[in-house]
């Protein structure tokens, strides 16, 4: 029954249909079943903390944080061992930091200290970064970047474009929200001729994936073929930054500007900034160039975009958003 339970969670919560999964003869979000599986298992064992977890992490995916905080308290009452202890004072912390509840947030944070004080330092950090990146209005075009952003004219490859794809359509043509992406890639490309370019995407339609009919786009505009770095591998943005990170290092660039939607570009930042930080290497500075898409309502991250920085720096913090072992998922 259990195994069943879980494995109707991580099937609904993996499905690309977010709007209508069926359950229980009606149509619901998928998180909405996830949380009813969840809600099924943890009447079956109520003491494990694992399940707890991931449906207050759920809870914050659908943006229902006070319910999400209920459920980490719990998962905090009921932890048996100083592990599970730490990894509910990590979520309570960071939580009430989003929502503006820092005594509170400090408190839960004093606690880890007196637990693990190399661990509540490395969340105060998290914390730090993610806010100010949070904290930084978005940029549409090159002329807004601060000058020390962006490399000299006569910087030599230590500077990289990275253009983050977007799933092609059935026939394998390009989306218009990756064109505007590729003509923004474009325009600073032609400013800075000197910085490469790496275009992201492993996803395949039609016989090509995103990178490889970006690519073939860029040098139809005439951006030459050797710019052009292919990261062809990744199926999502944590994927994404992972593997650029490497193509980054490889080619020892020390500055990257992101290219995306206006939406995506604070938590695309924040995935690169946490995913090098946590493997002890920060010698990338990034920032960002969004498309000028009208997809974002401020200037500064706000709602769901915020929520899913936040989100999305805990995954790269090394805790997975479905973790019921044994299945367990970023």
């Amino acid at each position: 029954m259990m195994t069943q339970l879980l494995h109707n969670a991580l099937t609904a919560f993996n499905c690309p249909n977010r709007d209508s999964y069926p359950l229980q003869g009606r149509y619901v979000s998928n998180l909405v079943a996830v949380e009813y599986y969840l809600t099924q298992a943890i009447a079956h064992e109520p003491k494990r903390q694992d399940l707890q977890i991931t449906l207050a992490n759920m809870q914050t995916f659908r943006g229902d944080i006070g319910l999400a905080l209920h459920s980490y308290q719990h998962a905090l009452s009921s932890a048996t061992s100083a592990s599970e202890k730490n990894l509910a004072l990590i979520y309570l912390s960071v939580w009430h930091y989003y929502q503006g509840n820092l005594p509170e947030s400090q408190q839960y944070l004093e606690q880890l200290i007196t637990a693990d004080k190399p661990l509540a330092n490395k969340v105060a950090c998290l914390l730090s970064k993610v806010e100010s990146i949070v904290s930084t209005p978005v940029h549409y075009c090159p002329g807004e970047l601060r000058e020390n952003e962006l490399p000299t004219e006569d910087a030599h490859f230590n500077h990289a474009i990275i253009t983050l794809g977007f799933k092609l359509n059935d026939d394998g043509s390009m989306a218009a929200q990756l064109l505007q992406r590729l003509r923004l890639t474009v325009d600073l490309a032609k400013r800075y001729p000197r910085s490469v370019i790496i275009v992201t995407g492993g996803l395949e339609k039609a016989g090509r994936t995103e990178s490889q009919a970006m690519k073939t786009w860029l040098v139809d505009q005439g951006i030459s073929a050797d710019r052009v770095i292919e990261e062809d591998q990744a199926t999502n943005t944590i994927d994404n930054a992972l593997f650029s990170l490497a193509l980054l290092a490889q080619h020892q660039i020390h500055r990257a500007t992101l290219i995306s939607a206006s939406i995506h570009v604070h938590r695309s930042q924040v995935l690169f900034d946490t995913l090098q930080w946590r493997e002890n290497n920060t010698t990338i500075h990034f920032t960002h160039c969004a498309v000028e898409d009208g997809l974002s309502p401020s200037s500064r991250p706000a709602g769901k975009v915020k929520r899913d920085c936040y989100i999305d720096a805990l995954r790269c913090f090394g805790l997975p958003a479905f973790n019921c072992s044994p299945l367990i998922q970023l």
